[in-house]
């Protein structure tokens, strides 16, 4: 499935991986009792004996800015030399294996397989199950799903609580260490996804508790923040801002009446836009403003709550930019990540990641990681992607060596542009729409900057993909011959092949995670079923044989930049025939085949 890269050594081990979840018969199940577990739930990001089993941070006084990790007596692995030529299995942690049955329950009543809004019990120590059987896929690099504490029922662990306390149904920080070692044994990185933008949802905007709230942005003092009418169950904690209902960031409804929000901030088609305004609560964390709604305002992109129901910190704030940096810089040194995928990037301000990024290559870099990954999550239009791509581009920069400002950020990230024309072609049929690719691949080469932080040297480092977990499934829409040819696509395109767990077995669920909608962690839920996927054999292993052979006809790695490689692109033209030959046959074959 993902050997691809061309990993001979581990071809074959594919052939003895049968199974990737816990087979059982979860329809026959009678409900599931609550069993009461011994497992004290840590509060509080500061050092205490209490929290230490799950803090990444170790310092003991209660100062964010100044958080630290550690991992004494450890070797730390080294960044790979190339990106570019490994291929990367995402995953949902939740949704993988479940090798703790311990942890499943550590709040009551949000544990529940038979249904698809539930935690389903899959943490580090699954993971670490089945790294022999993603290796043997020929997949070097792992993408987790958030790690960090979250809500009650929030399974996808995109709704932070914290961002030093590692969500204790997931595992503990020996559990993470004992992951991120044995794949550094196996030659494997693992990549963490990353969330700056929001944290979960604890403050209302005064006097608007229901439906939706209206930007706004200087005028009539923006909103109050107070507390949500059901937070009684909540703990608070003692902060400098008073009782508030997160440890390291805390609201301010001191009303500054110079305060602005710096800037520019980016729109949908990359055009700047800067605030003239002025008015804000400076001293808080969060942002005071209203419900994001309208996609297209720059601003309110930046700095409205997502879906409503995420509290929006105040990314453009030096004094949030340092907490962060601080955090994911504890998360590196404690856990030997080798790189971060950030979610949502186009809902954060460019000056943040122009703070967070080289802060955290710096780091990473003492820890003899010289090429710490940093990838984004590019479901926008190029145009803004482009932004915050490299050093940055704006559209009267493109095809010209001019950026925004000499400091990079983002290297590369998941990008939307193929998979849409990939997608629309497969599941229509009109084999014409894939025209795009090679459209879409000679457009970015003018809009991106694609300098190698460590190198200086220009590297396309896109992620191309057929599926992931904020989409449908292709196959349900198509059928598992256009998956088929999408694989083999992704696979030797230029930048860096992205599988999702699961479609190597064939998986045809419908669903994604952004099916289910956000609840209030504490309200009664309304009960889904489940679809349960049907595993069927491997029909990858062949089509993958197949293609790794041909591919080692190549010398080089298709996935490498084909304007660096001019003369082995020249020379791989019958192997590149043959590979076309080989997809049509597969792709076009009876699925029983």
């Amino acid at each position: 499935f993902c050997t691809l890269i061309r990993t001979p050594g581990w071809a074959s081990a594919s052939r003895g991986a049968r199974a990737l979840f816990n087979v059982r018969d979860l329809p026959a199940m009678p409900r599931l009792a609550h069993i009461p577990l011994l497992l004290h739930v840590a509060v509080a990001a500061p050092w205490t004996e209490e929290n230490a089993k799950w803090n990444v941070n170790f310092l003991r006084d209660h100062d964010p800015r100044s958080y630290f990790g550690q991992w004494e007596g450890h070797e730390y692995f080294p960044s790979p030399t190339d990106w570019r030529a490994l291929s990367i299995y995402q995953l949902i942690t939740d949704r993988f294996v479940d090798g703790d049955p311990r942890n499943n329950e550590v709040y009551d009543g949000d544990f529940d397989v038979r249904d698809m809004g539930f935690r389903h019990g899959g943490d580090f120590a699954g993971i670490r199950q089945k790294l022999n059987y993603i290796r043997g896929l020929g997949c070097r690099a792992i993408w987790i799903s958030p790690v960090f504490e979250n809500g009650q029922n929030s399974y996808h662990q995109y709704a932070m609580r914290d961002f030093t306390l590692l969500d204790p149904r997931l595992g503990t920080l020996e559990e993470l260490r004992a992951l991120t070692q044995e794949a550094h044994e196996l030659g494997m990185y693992v990549i963490v996804d990353v969330v700056m933008n929001h944290m979960a949802n604890e403050f209302a905007f005064d006097q608007h508790f229901d439906g939706v709230t209206h930007f706004r942005m200087h005028e009539d003092e923006e909103y109050r923040l107070v507390l949500r009418n059901d937070t009684g169950r909540r703990l608070l904690y003692d902060t400098p801002k008073g009782k508030q209902p997160y440890m390291d960031f805390w609201i301010d409804n001191t009303w500054d009446p110079e305060g602005t929000y710096g800037g520019p901030v980016y729109g949908k088609w990359g055009e700047a836009s800067v605030d003239t305004g002025k008015g804000t609560y400076t001293d808080s964390d969060f942002h005071h403003n209203g419900d994001l709604i309208d996609y297209t305002n720059p601003w309110e992109i930046t700095m409205g709550k997502i879906y409503g129901t995420m509290d929006d910190l105040r990314l453009e704030s030096r004094r949030v930019q340092e907490k962060y940096i601080a955090m994911t810089n504890a998360l590196i040194s404690s856990a030997d990540i080798d790189g971060f995928r950030v979610d949502t990037p186009m809902q954060v301000p460019l000056e943040f990641f122009k703070a967070w990024a080289p802060a955290v290559r710096a780091h990473a870099k003492t820890l003899g990681k010289d090429r710490f990954g940093i990838f984004g999550e590019f479901f926008v239009e190029p145009e803004r992607f482009a932004t915050m791509t490299g050093r940055g581009k704006t559209p009267d920069m493109y095809g010209h060596e001019a950026f925004i400002d000499a400091t990079p950020t983002i290297k590369g990230g998941i990008d939307y542009t193929y998979y849409w024309y990939l997608f629309t072609a497969l599941v229509s049929g009109k084999s014409e729409l894939a025209n795009g690719l090679a459209l879409a691949y000679k457009s970015e080469r003018d809009m991106l900057d694609l300098v190698e932080p460590s190198s200086g040297e220009p590297e396309f480092a896109m992620w191309t993909f057929c599926n992931n977990h904020d989409n449908w499934r292709m196959q349900v829409l198509s059928g598992v011959q256009q998956l088929r040819l999408c694989t083999a696509v992704i696979s030797f395109w230029p930048g860096t092949p992205l599988h999702y767990a699961g479609d190597e077995q064939d998986f045809s669920t419908p669903g994604s995670a952004l099916d289910e909608e956000e609840e209030d962690d504490d309200a009664p839920k309304k009960k889904k079923k489940t679809r349960f996927c049907k595993a069927k054999r491997d029909h990858y292993r062949r089509l993958v044989e197949q293609l790794v052979q041909i591919a080692q006809t190549c010398p080089e790695n298709f996935s490498l930049d084909v304007v660096r490689l001019p003369k082995s692109i020249a020379t791989c033209q019958e192997s590149r025939s043959k590979l076309l030959a080989t997809v049509m046959r597969f792709a076009m074959a009876d699925s029983r085949a």
